[in-house]
């Protein structure tokens, strides 16, 4: 059985502001979630590759600055 992961441990996980992050993947618009649902996928699903896709840019961003 697939383990669920949701976007707030993610993001605390890598040292990243969960409503950054978030904020990011609303942007991102993915065509399966929909609009005020949990950002919940489950681990090593094609849905938790794309949220982390944009976690990766963010912790990019943040090396930059």
């Amino acid at each position: 059985m697939a383990k669920p992961t949701n976007a707030a441990d993610m993001a605390r996980a890598v040292g990243v502001d969960p409503k950054a992050f978030r904020q990011a993947l609303r942007n991102a618009n993915f065509p399966w979630h929909k609009l005020n649902d949990d950002w919940i996928v489950d681990l090593d699903s094609a849905e938790h590759s794309s949220m982390r896709t944009v976690l990766v840019t963010l912790l990019k961003r943040k090396k930059a600055s």
